[in-house]
């Protein structure tokens, strides 16, 4: 399994609503081991995810992809949605500590084997909580996990547009949007992770979800400074 890493280095981000997470550093050996485990699992992760994900898709190699690019690309999906639809009702929301949620549960759901699980759990003896928040396999790892819970909702009829755990259905109607956001959060649950209700909203009418989308970025400028792209 390999020697476990150690130890971490934190850096504290301040995040664009005003609050603070912990950036974790591995070491370089930690890290490059990180990026070869998570790379083995990639090629599948990306298959799973859906045309609505556009934040933190990899290349082969396991760079990112540009995010202004993709921003621009989640926004204008948003905004063509609603337009293609007249009895549209638009849903917002989020994942409640979304890398810090996902464990065991994730992972075996997730289908990762026993070295990542194993090197994963030894950050968790260095204060990590869920997925280290910083390193790029993270956000890859992450990406599949809540692609899990999209396709439940897809299922149900309405896959969602995503940016990493910011979540927009746009859907035909109340009915469609209920039923396709109740089964996401049936996914989440499945996944020992919760929906943020307390972010949760709702629109009805084109006019309100325009505003609605602009409200939660899905039609505002970009405004991460980072390259790696975490929950906010």
């Amino acid at each position: 399994m390999g020697r476990p890493p150690g130890p971490v280095r934190w850096e504290r981000d301040t995040k664009p609503d005003g609050g603070a997470r912990r950036i974790a550093r591995l070491r370089s050996a930690d890290d490059d081991r990180y990026r070869r485990l998570v790379g083995a699992l990639a090629p599948r992760i990306e298959r799973s995810l859906g045309a609505g994900v556009v934040a933190n898709r990899v290349d082969p190699d396991m760079r990112l992809r540009p995010w202004r690019t993709a921003r621009r690309i989640w926004r204008r999906a948003g905004r063509d949605a609603v337009a293609r639809l007249e009895d549209v009702v638009v849903v917002t929301s989020d994942v409640r500590r979304c890398y810090p949620s996902i464990g065991e549960r994730s992972f075996t759901a997730l289908g990762i084997d026993a070295e990542l699980t194993a090197f994963l759990l030894a950050l968790w003896d260095l204060g990590v909580v869920g997925l280290p928040i910083g390193p790029d396999p993270s956000a890859v790892l992450a990406n599949g996990v809540l692609a899990i819970a999209d396709a439940e909702a897809a299922a149900a009829g309405c896959p969602p547009l995503r940016w990493v755990d910011d979540v927009v259905f746009v859907a035909a109607g109340r009915r469609s949007a209920q039923g396709a956001f109740d089964a996401w959060r049936r996914g989440l649950a499945d996944l020992g992770m919760e929906a943020n209700d307390g972010k949760t909203r709702w629109a009805i009418g084109r006019a309100d979800a325009l505003a609605l989308l602009g409200r939660s970025g899905c039609s505002a400028p970009a405004r991460r400074r980072r390259g790696i792209i975490a929950p906010s």
